[in-house]
């Protein structure tokens, strides 16, 4: 994947490529059967398929009721609802449609320059500045790029309910230009509406309300309606008689645009005023499909202006089981990014970061950066068959200590095949607390020790500085993180000299496709920690964790497995 080394991409569990199997709850509510995996096989970072696998720790999301990682493929979205941006006005969903999608209120954008206007009052200049307007005159106008209603001839006589005065606008001109052109889109789409309805009950889809009767069938309604009086003999042949089909709309009667003479009288009428206008008179294609009301318009001053369209507040629920993953604050209001339900993957699962052993140059500072590129560390390509070793650190967010156990093949998968050894694959993480508590609890031990050795010691984690890296050590260990040493032989582009000579083919199949001189490690991580049973009694009850109870204090054991890929860098030629 394309990224900025050194990099982590995590898997979810729903891909084909991970080894891990979905629980027995999810594969349940999923109805499906767990697949059997061999534990002999691989995540392949180079997989066609691995780039829709692996994503960024801070773009997943977490299940506490299946205790899984979530990605866009495992959870769905739900609309709340809706509103609109400038007025913060809530929609009801009932209304939604009815208004196009748009606000009805006086949330209006420019037809230019998409731009926000503001309801102004008319100045006294615009009428000669010698006689005060007969009453107050309003206008809306773009403070960006200046365009106003006075453009397109619209004034209004109040400063609210603007749309039902650009309504009446519409209608005055249309009935004005009745004559040589088509009905406005609001009178077309009543017209159509109308036809549609009509021709659905002539069709027969409406002549039984009663579908769902156990009366429904024809032969009970004749005989109960000739019982009691309610139908003639002709009305029942009537009722017998095969509907029509339905039949498309014809003329602007029924809501239908034609063409005509009088429309290419118009059209030359337009043309010959193009030819004498500039460019950016003319509209362009995104100025005409930002309302129906404009899809007409070839000129600028024939633009109205662009209702506000509405936004959405989504939820995301997990595909799985009905558990929210994430649920926004109902009140809507300016900058209200606040979450009632928000589980990220970064908060529950532990993170990893791999970094250089040996000391690297400290990135540029950013305001003296006169590129993009400038920004980005300049990392020197990897030697093949040359031991470099790197220093991988495991966060824990979650507030117990937990144990982590690594896995890795000996050698990477792919074309070229590295040697990857991590030094110390067991260990424990410390819990996440204050930041407070570790400060504290240095100074402690820094004056109970007493003088500058135990304050170096505790500065440095009481080990020398050049000191080097054993098997089944740690290297670093912090408040709620600990470092291991992981060593990397990488391979070399190019296979071995051969005395007999190669065929085509052969050469075909060495060589090397995008993105194989990538070094991409695949780790196993798998986390265990304990919590007391009455913290987390009604999850072990449910059954929704891989739990044991020990016995021994009320504890509840978890754990957490998934696959995770480390992006090194790039392997040079030897």
């Amino acid at each position: 994947m394309a990224a900025t080394f050194p990099y982590t991409h995590y898997a979810c569990s729903c891909s084909e490529l991970t080894t891990s199997a979905p629980s027995s709850i999810t594969a349940k509510r999923a109805s499906l059967a767990p697949v059997d995996t061999s534990e002999d096989s691989t995540f392949n970072p180079h997989d066609p398929r691995a780039n829709y696998a692996l994503s960024p720790l801070d773009r997943l999301l977490f299940c506490d009721e299946c205790e899984e990682i979530r990605c866009q493929r495992c959870y769905g979205e739900e609309i709340i609802h809706w509103y609109c941006p400038t007025c913060l006005f809530e929609v009801p969903s009932s209304a939604v449609r009815s208004d196009g999608n748009r606000c009805s209120r006086n949330c209006y954008n420019c037809p230019v320059c998409t731009a926000g206007l503001a309801v102004t009052a008319m100045p006294q200049h615009h009428f000669g500045g010698e006689h005060d307007p007969p009453e107050d005159t309003y206008i809306l106008q773009c403070h960006y790029c200046d365009w106003s209603s006075l453009d397109i001839g619209v004034q209004f006589n109040k400063p609210t309910k603007i749309t039902e005065q650009l309504a009446r606008h519409r209608k005055h001109k249309a009935a004005s230009t009745k004559s040589a052109q088509h009905l406005d889109h609001d009178e077309s789409f009543t017209n159509l509406t109308a036809f549609y309805k009509e021709q659905l009950s002539e069709s027969g889809d409406l002549q039984n309300p009663y579908s769902n009767s156990p009366y429904s069938s024809p032969s009970n309604l004749a005989r109960i309606m000739s019982l009691y009086g309610g139908l003639s003999v002709n009305a029942l042949k009537k009722t017998r008689e095969k509907p029509q089909p339905m039949r498309e709309a014809r003329g602007e009667k029924e809501g239908a645009l034609t063409y005509s003479v009088d429309d290419k009288v118009a059209d030359d009428a337009v043309t010959k005023s193009i030819q004498n206008l500039s460019w950016d008179e003319t509209t362009t294609a995104d100025q005409r499909l930002s309302s129906p009301l404009n899809n007409d318009a070839k000129l600028v001053h024939d633009l109205w202006p662009v209702a506000t369209a509405l936004r959405t507040r989504k939820c995301r629920r997990c595909r799985f089981c009905p558990q929210y993953l994430s649920y926004p604050d109902p009140k809507v209001k300016v900058n209200n990014l606040r979450y009632k339900i928000r589980v990220l993957a970064l908060n529950h699962i532990p993170r990893l970061g791999i970094r250089s052993l040996q000391a690297i140059l400290p990135l540029p500072n950013p305001s003296f950066a006169l590129r993009a590129e400038d920004l980005q560390q300049q990392q020197p390509d990897l030697r093949p068959h040359v031991t470099q070793q790197y220093v991988l650190t495991i966060r824990n967010p979650i507030l117990e200590p937990i144990k982590v156990t690594l896995a890795t093949p000996s050698t990477t998968p792919g074309r070229v095949a590295s040697r990857v050894t991590i030094l110390c694959p067991s260990f424990t993480v410390g819990p996440a607390g204050d930041v407070w508590d570790e400060a504290l609890s240095s100074s402690t031990n820094s004056m109970a020790g007493g003088g500058r050795q135990a304050a170096l010691s505790s500065l440095t984690a009481g080990e020398s500085l050049d000191r080097q890296p054993e098997a089944g050590k740690i290297w670093e260990r912090t408040r709620n993180s600990t470092s291991v040493v992981i060593e990397i032989v990488p391979g070399s582009l190019s296979s071995p000299p051969s005395i007999v000579p190669k065929t085509q083919a052969e050469l075909e199949a060495e060589e090397l496709d995008e993105g194989d001189e990538v070094l991409e490690v695949p780790v196993y991580v798998r986390a265990e920690w304990e919590v007391s049973e009455d913290h987390d009694d009604v999850a072990a009850k449910k059954g929704m964790l891989k739990v044991n109870i020990d016995g021994e204090g009320g504890k509840v054991k978890k754990e957490c497995a998934f696959w995770c890929v480390l992006g090194v860098g790039r392997i040079g030629e030897g």
